[in-house]
C-alpha cells in the first residue's frame, strides 16, 4: 500500500489512478496525517456493503423487542395501515 501526500496525488492523479486500478490501495495524507484512502472499485464496493450491513445489524439490535401480544399482520394489512396513516 502506497502512502502519498494530497499534493502528490493532485499532481500525479493519472499515474495514481493506474496504481489503484491495478489493485493497490493508496493512503492520502494531509500535513503528514492520513486522511483518506483511494481503493479499487471492487474492494470499496464490498467494504461499503459490509459497513452498511454492520450498521443495519446495530440498528436492528437497538430496536425494542416485540411484544408477545402484538398481532401477526399480513403484508396486505400492513400496507392498509400505512395507507390509512398517510396524509
Amino acid at each position: 500500500m502506497k502512502t502519498l501526500s494530497s499534493v502528490e496525488v493532485q499532481n500525479r492523479f493519472g499515474s495514481i489512478a493506474n496504481i489503484v486500478k491495478s489493485g493497490e490501495p493508496v493512503v492520502v495524507t494531509q500535513y503528514g496525517t492520513p486522511t483518506m484512502m483511494i481503493l479499487p472499485y471492487s474492494l470499496a464496493d464490498q467494504a461499503l456493503r459490509d459497513y452498511n450491513a454492520r450498521k443495519l445489524v446495530q440498528f436492528m439490535d437497538a430496536m425494542p423487542p416485540t411484544s408477545k401480544e402484538a398481532p401477526n399482520l399480513t403484508i396486505e394489512q400492513i400496507n392498509a395501515l400505512v395507507h390509512e396513516l398517510r396524509p
